[in-house]
């Protein structure tokens, strides 16, 4: 697993909360017996945080751009005057309190000011993810009936032919962040849309008038979730949800100032990003925007020299993949050093809980640190589990703590963390100060509170619940009953995934997800995310898709393959190279082996006959989020059984 045993306590049940099928309530131990609701300045909306951060940090620099050579700057007070501008121009395009508008664009300092403007005049914004698929962006659109919406400028081909195919209709108004080509603008005018320039609304010098400031419980944004499993649901967040996020991660052991820098490049359109452009705001520091180009993320950050780094398992995991790779194609005096250093520093951080040496920090390990600018002092990764080897290797290379996340849209995607100096793989942390905890049984899926370990300690299993300031109050628009807005009449959230409560240090630990989670014809349920989470251990494995038909006893799956690995370790002496890819991954014999190497994985694993994938399909084509992923580059298995079916067919029918 890797790590130590932590010494932490993440968490204190609350003495006399216990019902039948359900632990009693847990809380951050210092969150008793109030949760944390407001920030240390007393700031109980986004506004009263802007202008806090406005009268502390004014001539700081606030929001940079990069250009060729360096990142160009705007202070807190340029920003907050041109929030204050762009909401008083949006006033007189009869924009009201809490109306909707949509932001769809990259990444951006456009995007944070007019979210921002939004704040200045309590409205709500809605943001679409700048690569969502048609339907997706339809259903926003639509669902939320936006008038206004900000966007990119080439990014109004997608708008032009949608309102051209009578998609979409309650759209008036483009407020374009680009010049475009006056064709398009043509076009758009003729489709009866009218068409304004972000820099024309903020230089008006004829506009004045006072901020309209929200309440703590007045709309902020509609976020719409990444639709992993279904229709994506637009979560309501509060003015009140997002500063007890901050203040909360603030409580939590992670401290930020006004020296930090952060690069932006997480999905603006996701809540994990707004929670920590929220929290960085409060705190004064620097954010950077990325090129737009996420491959050439190291050239930003070699440039911005980011002293935070935040991102998601994925990027964490190909960076684990081109270190080793780097170091493995070393020699020589090198190559014996590299050995050593990583010897020595894991027997460090296994016994005495270290991750740096001034020693083989500056001989070896420097270049890799170099890889983030130089400067990062901690990394944070949430949105999905990452292995503890990957981990325990990132803190050794790197230098520096990295502390996994747990949350949710519906609860502002920040509600547990691990801390700083907390070695221990595999778990979450515990809930942050602003929200209470429970696990509730899951009979169908044989997990109860009432479970122990070998030595008869209490460790409870079943599905994580969640309460608090920080958690949504509903779905936009959506009049089902109250279970299908996942929270109870006591104001719980279900979040679906099932955890452990661990004895020893009081940490939850995501084991296995509910609503994924399908029925074999011989009736025993299998939870396909926690199947992928080992077959990615194989060195053959870059993505997998796992599934299983309820008339069927047994799993397939789509495998989409290391190429590299493919090509360079297995294809050796295999007369490869005038093979495309996709020619490659037709042989039976790689398809033999890609299989053979999963079952070991799996023995090794211990999953039982049932969980384990007895046919693949090998996927030459890599997933992105043009097709099968979510912005947050978690799969859409819906989507991937419908891309996948006459697959799922033709592997059941060789069975067969």
């Amino acid at each position: 697993m890797g790590g130590s045993i932590s010494n932490h306590q993440y968490s204190v049940s609350v003495h006399g909360s216990e019902k039948p099928g359900q632990t009693p309530i847990f809380l951050h131990p210092n969150a008793k017996p109030y949760l944390t609701t407001t920030v240390p300045s007393g700031a109980s909306t986004l506004y009263e945080i802007l202008k806090h951060s406005e009268s502390s940090y004014a001539e700081r620099p606030y929001l940079g751009v990069r250009t060729s050579t360096e990142y160009a700057w705007k202070t807190y007070a340029e920003i907050v005057k041109i929030s204050h501008k762009l909401g008083l121009a949006l006033k007189t395009l009869s924009m009201e309190r809490q109306d909707l508008l949509g932001i769809y664009a990259k990444n951006r300092y456009e995007w944070i000011a007019t979210d921002l403007a939004c704040v200045c005049q309590s409205l709500v914004s809605v943001p679409i993810y700048e690569m969502a698929q048609k339907d997706n962006m339809e259903q926003i659109l639509n669902e939320t009936k936006l008038k206004i919406l900000f966007l990119s400028g080439p990014l109004i081909k997608n708008v032009i032919k949608f309102r051209s195919e009578g998609r979409i209709s309650y759209l008036t108004t483009l407020i374009l962040y680009d010049n475009i080509h006056e064709e398009d603008k043509q076009l758009a005018l003729d489709l009866g849309l009218k068409v304004y320039f972000f820099d024309d609304l903020i230089n008006q010098e004829d506009v004045e008038g006072e901020d309209n400031p929200p309440q703590e419980n007045d709309m902020h944004t509609i976020c719409y979730t990444s639709g992993t499993t279904g229709k994506r649901k637009g979560a309501i967040i509060t003015h009140k949800n997002l500063v007890a996020v901050v203040a909360g991660v603030l409580s939590s052991g992670l401290s930020f100032n006004p020296d930090d820098s952060h690069l932006s490049y997480l999905p603006l359109a996701h809540m994990m990003e707004r929670a920590v452009i929220f929290t960085l705001t409060y705190s004064g520091a620097s954010i950077g925007f990325y090129g737009g180009d996420a491959i050439k993320i190291r050239d930003d950050l070699a440039l911005l020299k980011p002293t935070v780094f935040i991102s998601v398992p994925r990027l964490f995991n190909r960076f684990y993949e081109l270190i080793i790779k780097q170091f493995n194609n070393t020699s020589g005096l090198n190559k014996i050093l590299i050995g050593k250093a990583l010897a020595a520093k894991m027997d460090n951080y296994h016994s005495y809980q270290q991750i740096t040496s001034t020693v083989w920090d500056k001989l070896v390990f420097s270049s890799v640190k170099n890889t983030l600018g130089g400067r990062v002092r901690f990394m944070v990764t949430g949105s999905a589990p990452i292995t503890g080897e990957v981990l325990t290797f990132l803190r050794i290379v790197f230098s520096c703590p990295i502390i996994e996340g747990y949350g949710l849209t519906e609860s502002c995607a920040a509600s547990f963390v691990t801390l700083p100096n907390d070695l221990e793989c595999g778990h979450i942390g515990g809930p942050l100060s602003n929200v209470e905890a429970k696990i509730i049984d899951v009979s169908e899926m044989k997990y109860f509170t009432t479970d122990t370990d070998l030595a008869g300690n209490k460790t409870p299993r079943g599905e994580l619940m969640l309460r608090g300031p920080t958690i949504f109050t509903g779905y936009y628009n959506l009049n089902e009953d109250q279970s299908e807005q996942n929270l109870d009449n006591e104001g719980w959230l279900h979040t679906g995934d099932i955890v452990i409560r661990l004895h020893h240090n009081g940490a939850f630990k995501v084991i296995d997800r509910k609503k994924n989670v399908f029925k074999l014809a011989q009736g025993e349920y299998v939870a396909p995310e926690k199947i992928e989470s080992v077959y990615i251990l194989s060195e053959f494995v870059q993505s997998i898709f796992v599934y299983g038909d309820s008339f069927q006893s047994f799993l397939i799956a789509v495998v989409v393959p290391r190429e590299e690995y493919i090509r360079e370790v297995w294809g050796v002496n295999k007369n490869l190279d005038n093979l495309s890819f996709s020619q490659i991954c037709c042989k039976d014999d790689l398809r033999r082996e890609v299989l053979k190497d999963m079952d070991r994985i799996a023995g090794e694993a211990g999953l039982y006959g049932y969980e384990q994938v007895k046919r693949i399909y090998l996927e030459p084509k890599q997933w992105s989020t043009a097709n099968l992923l979510t912005p947050t580059l978690k799969l859409m298995r819906f989507k991937a059984k419908m891309h996948y079916q006459g697959v799922i067919a033709e592997l059941y029918s060789e069975a067969s």
